[in-house]
Protein backbone atom coordinates (compact mmCIF):
# COMPACT_ATOMS: atom_id res chain seq x y z
CA UNK A 1 0.00 0.00 0.00
CA UNK A 2 3.04 2.33 0.73
CA UNK A 3 4.43 2.04 -2.60
CA UNK A 4 1.39 2.60 -4.28
CA UNK A 5 0.93 5.78 -2.66
CA UNK A 6 4.39 6.92 -3.42
CA UNK A 7 3.81 5.57 -7.47
CA UNK A 8 0.62 7.77 -7.50
CA UNK A 9 2.60 10.74 -5.86
CA UNK A 10 5.62 10.59 -7.96
CA UNK A 11 3.33 9.92 -11.15
CA UNK A 12 1.33 13.03 -9.90
CA UNK A 13 4.44 15.03 -9.60
CA UNK A 14 5.77 13.94 -13.16
CA UNK A 15 1.76 14.89 -15.05
CA UNK A 16 1.94 18.15 -13.63
CA UNK A 17 5.14 18.92 -14.43
CA UNK A 18 4.66 17.80 -18.34
CA UNK A 19 1.63 19.81 -18.46
CA UNK A 20 3.54 22.75 -16.95
CA UNK A 21 6.33 22.00 -19.32
CA UNK A 22 3.16 21.98 -22.48
CA UNK A 23 1.47 25.08 -21.56
CA UNK A 24 5.21 26.79 -21.16
CA UNK A 25 6.35 25.88 -24.71
CA UNK A 26 3.29 26.71 -26.30
CA UNK A 27 2.98 30.29 -24.79
CA UNK A 28 6.59 31.12 -25.56
CA UNK A 29 6.18 30.12 -29.19
CA UNK A 30 3.22 32.29 -29.66
CA UNK A 31 5.76 34.74 -28.18
CA UNK A 32 8.16 33.98 -31.03
CA UNK A 33 5.87 34.07 -33.64
CA UNK A 34 3.91 37.81 -32.59
CA UNK A 35 7.72 38.97 -32.51
CA UNK A 36 8.36 37.48 -35.97
CA UNK A 37 5.30 39.10 -37.47
CA UNK A 38 6.70 41.57 -40.57
CA UNK A 39 5.35 45.03 -39.81
CA UNK A 40 4.20 46.85 -42.62
CA UNK A 41 6.81 49.14 -44.47
CA UNK A 42 5.63 52.70 -43.24
CA UNK A 43 7.39 54.47 -46.03
CA UNK A 44 4.82 53.62 -47.90
CA UNK A 45 2.49 56.06 -46.37
CA UNK A 46 4.96 58.88 -48.53
CA UNK A 47 3.13 60.36 -51.40
CA UNK A 48 0.07 62.41 -52.61
CA UNK A 49 -2.82 60.99 -51.90
CA UNK A 50 -6.05 62.23 -53.72
CA UNK A 51 -10.18 61.46 -51.93
CA UNK A 52 -11.96 59.76 -54.51
CA UNK A 53 -15.79 61.98 -53.64
CA UNK A 54 -13.87 65.25 -54.26
CA UNK A 55 -10.56 67.57 -54.95
CA UNK A 56 -8.66 67.05 -50.97
CA UNK A 57 -5.25 66.08 -51.51
CA UNK A 58 -3.33 64.63 -48.76
CA UNK A 59 0.57 64.98 -48.69
CA UNK A 60 2.55 62.69 -46.85
CA UNK A 61 6.55 63.62 -47.14
CA UNK A 62 8.13 61.65 -44.15
CA UNK A 63 7.28 59.35 -41.82
CA UNK A 64 8.97 60.02 -38.39
CA UNK A 65 10.41 57.36 -36.25
CA UNK A 66 8.23 59.10 -33.02
CA UNK A 67 5.03 57.61 -35.21
CA UNK A 68 4.53 61.74 -36.67
CA UNK A 69 3.94 62.17 -40.11
CA UNK A 70 4.70 65.51 -41.86
CA UNK A 71 2.41 65.84 -43.79
CA UNK A 72 0.24 68.73 -45.85
CA UNK A 73 -3.88 69.11 -46.55
CA UNK A 74 -5.33 70.72 -49.54
CA UNK A 75 -8.83 71.85 -50.32
CA UNK A 76 -7.82 72.93 -53.13
CA UNK A 77 -6.20 75.57 -51.09
CA UNK A 78 -3.35 74.59 -48.39
CA UNK A 79 -5.24 74.10 -44.68
CA UNK A 80 -3.61 74.03 -41.20
CA UNK A 81 -2.80 70.60 -40.14
CA UNK A 82 -2.45 70.62 -36.68
CA UNK A 83 -1.17 67.07 -35.97
CA UNK A 84 -0.09 64.37 -37.99
CA UNK A 85 0.42 60.77 -36.81
CA UNK A 86 0.93 56.91 -37.38
CA UNK A 87 0.00 54.28 -35.15
CA UNK A 88 1.04 50.64 -36.25
CA UNK A 89 -1.34 47.33 -34.75
CA UNK A 90 -1.05 43.94 -35.16
CA UNK A 91 0.97 44.77 -38.63
CA UNK A 92 -1.99 47.82 -39.31
CA UNK A 93 -1.33 51.16 -40.31
CA UNK A 94 -3.60 54.25 -38.94
CA UNK A 95 -3.01 57.60 -39.63
CA UNK A 96 -4.56 60.62 -38.15
CA UNK A 97 -4.92 63.65 -39.17
CA UNK A 98 -6.36 66.91 -37.57
CA UNK A 99 -6.94 70.06 -39.31
CA UNK A 100 -7.25 73.23 -37.35
CA UNK A 101 -8.05 76.24 -39.40
CA UNK A 102 -10.88 78.35 -40.29
CA UNK A 103 -13.90 76.34 -41.23
CA UNK A 104 -11.54 73.61 -39.80
CA UNK A 105 -11.93 73.84 -36.17
CA UNK A 106 -10.58 70.23 -35.40
CA UNK A 107 -11.96 68.04 -38.49
CA UNK A 108 -10.21 65.25 -38.41
CA UNK A 109 -9.53 61.86 -40.57
CA UNK A 110 -8.83 58.47 -39.12
CA UNK A 111 -7.50 56.53 -42.05
CA UNK A 112 -6.14 52.84 -42.56
CA UNK A 113 -3.41 52.04 -44.71
CA UNK A 114 -4.94 49.42 -46.97
CA UNK A 115 -2.30 47.69 -48.70
CA UNK A 116 -4.35 45.04 -51.21
CA UNK A 117 -5.70 48.19 -52.41
CA UNK A 118 -2.78 51.38 -51.79
CA UNK A 119 -5.66 52.76 -50.38
CA UNK A 120 -6.34 55.20 -47.30
CA UNK A 121 -9.87 54.20 -45.77
CA UNK A 122 -11.60 55.58 -42.60
CA UNK A 123 -13.86 58.67 -41.61
CA UNK A 124 -13.70 61.74 -41.76
CA UNK A 125 -15.32 64.58 -38.79
CA UNK A 126 -16.56 67.55 -40.42
CA UNK A 127 -16.45 69.26 -37.25
CA UNK A 128 -18.46 72.23 -37.99
CA UNK A 129 -21.42 69.92 -38.40
CA UNK A 130 -20.36 67.46 -36.25
CA UNK A 131 -20.45 64.85 -38.74
CA UNK A 132 -18.85 61.70 -39.95
CA UNK A 133 -18.40 60.74 -43.28
CA UNK A 134 -16.63 57.64 -44.80
CA UNK A 135 -14.05 58.19 -47.08
CA UNK A 136 -11.31 57.04 -49.00
CA UNK A 137 -8.14 58.61 -50.44
CA UNK A 138 -5.83 56.85 -53.56
CA UNK A 139 -2.95 56.92 -53.90
CA UNK A 140 -1.51 60.10 -56.65
CA UNK A 141 0.65 57.84 -59.14
CA UNK A 142 1.17 61.19 -61.45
Amino acid sequence: MKNKKVFIAIFSTISLAIILLVVFLNNSSRDVVKSEEKSVDKSLLVGDWIRTDASYLIKISKVNNDGSLEAQYFNPKPINVESANLEESYGNLKVTIVLRDVNYPGSRYALSYLQDRDILAGDYYQAVQGLNFYVEFVRNKY
